[in-house]
Parts: structure tokens; sequence; C-alpha cells
């Protein structure tokens, strides 16, 4: 893995990012992953390392989160801006062309970059995986993360085994897996570890101020602009977001083709392996 670059922004921001690539490239235009609600780039679980074995991949950390900084934490977050770090990001690096990834929150995202890429840069292809145009309110999960982020604290676990516990009870897809798969247990470890390394560097302020700006999202209505073409990535079984707001999106977006994943949930990274394959088969026609 890669050491982390920063770039700071006039706003007094800095964003931690890193670039992986191989010897094996087959598609000379780098792809850009944006990472979803509460995430850091180290939470791709290694899906980014498998699509960096034909292509450049860039992640990196959203303002406040991961190595990332924002000026102040009274500074206000919306998927505007978060997006706009994004095209400062590729800017930053000299890019002029680029291939877009964006999953859950980083869907959200993408679809605001999308949105708005400036005339000095080309977006050639774009990949949505478990995201939404608009935040559904009537959702259990949209319910819980409303409670949560009304508390006055949040403690993420300081164990792989306390991970391992808040991941199996907040996820059914997660949990049902290793269920029926408990000869790959030792994945669900790596998950736990992962993330509770990063734990520290994932602050609940930053977690409310993402949930506010997931909160005023709506951009059904723009969809229809974007003329790129557009993988769209679901998992039938998702209860975070459902499969039914990666339909409307499909429906708005003039040039889709929409790939979906049976008996697989929001965990696409985790459990849903051949979508790399399905990723590389797009990206690369």
């Amino acid at each position: 893995m890669s050491e982390s670059r920063f770039f700071e922004q006039p706003d007094g921001s800095k964003i931690a990012y890193k670039i992986l690539k191989s010897e094996n490239i087959k598609n000379d235009i780098p792809l850009v992953l944006i990472i979803g609600f509460g995430g850091t780039k180290e939470h791709f679980m290694g899906f980014d390392e498998e699509l960096a074995k034909t292509q450049e991949v860039i992640i990196f950390d959203n303002r406040g989160i991961g190595e990332s900084t924002v000026a102040s934490y009274d500074d206000p977050i919306t998927m505007e801006l978060m997006a706009k770090d994004a095209i400062e990001l590729i800017k930053h690096l000299g890019i002029k062309k680029f291939n877009l990834f964006g999953g859950s929150m980083g869907a959200m995202i993408a679809l605001c970059v999308a949105l708005n890429v400036p005339s000095d840069l080309k977006l050639e292809k774009f990949i949505i995986s478990s995201g939404s145009a608009q935040v559904s309110t009537s959702s259990k999960k949209y319910q819980e993360l409303e409670e949560l982020c009304k508390s006055t604290e949040f403690t993420l676990p300081k164990t792989i085994q306390g991970q391992k516990d808040m991941l199996l009870y907040s996820s059914k897809d997660l949990a049902r897996y290793f269920l029926e798969h408990p000869d790959e247990i030792d994945k669900l470890y790596k998950f736990a570890e992962i993330i509770v390394k990063t734990n520290n560097k994932r602050p609940f302020e930053i977690f409310k101020r993402q949930w506010e700006a997931i909160k005023q999202y709506n951009i059904v209505s723009k969809l229809h602009t974007i003329k790129v073409p557009t993988l769209i990535i679901h998992g039938e079984d998702d209860e975070v977001i459902p499969i039914q707001d990666g339909e409307i999106i499909d429906r708005e977006i003039p040039n889709t083709q929409f790939y979906r994943i049976p008996n697989v949930g929001h965990c696409i990274y985790e459990l849903a392996p051949e979508s790399i394959n399905i990723i590389n088969e797009f990206l690369n026609n």
C-alpha cells in the first residue's frame, strides 16, 4: 500500500489521498473512488487494491475524517462541498480525463461530481454502487441514524472483538453471510481489524455533519443531465439504501447499465467480489 499524500485547499482543509497502481495497467484512465458515510479510505477492504491491478486508482478521505482535516469543526459540510474536494484533488493531480466510482454516501458525492465537472476535466465513465439520489426518511436505517446523530457522544469500539460484534449487530448482510459461510470467518476478523485501526480518526462530530448533508440531499430532478456511460451496481437485499433507489437512478440517467447482485445487501466491497470483474469489463470496453 502506498503512503498517504496531502494537499491543502484555500479554506485551510487538507485532503489525504493515496495513489495505487501496478505494472500491468490495461486502462490508462485513472479511477477515482469515493468512500461512504463515516468511512475512511482504508474501508474499501481491498476492493481498491483489486481494481488497481488493471488501472491507476485514487482513494482519499473526505474532509474531517481519517487523515483529512477541516479548518474548523464549526464549518458546515455539504455534498456539494465534498464533491468540490474530489474535483480539486483531481485537478491537483493534473488529471484531465478520469473514471469515477462512488459507494453509498460516496455515490451521492460522486453524483454531485458528475453534475459539476468543470470544462477543463472530462468524466469518461461513471460507476454508482449502492447509491441514491435522495434520502428516504421512512426507512428504518434513517430513523436509527437520526437518533444516533442526536446523541451528545458516540464511542466507536476500541478492540477487534468489539468491532466484530458491532459489524454483526449493525449489518444483517454480514451476519447472514458469515452464518452461511463459517469457514470464511477470518474475513470478518480482517474487516474488524481494518476498521478499529481507523476509529480514532473518525470524529463523531464529522459523522453528524455528514448525516446533515445526507438529509438535505435530493438531486433526482438533475440526473437526466448526466450523459456519460454509467454502471449501477446494487445488492437486491440492501436494507440501508433499497434497490428501488438504484432503479430511480437507472430510470433518470439516460445511458446506464444496471447490475443487480442477488443475496447481497449493502456490503458490496466485502461480499460481492464478482463486482470487480463487472467494473473492469465496463471500464475497459
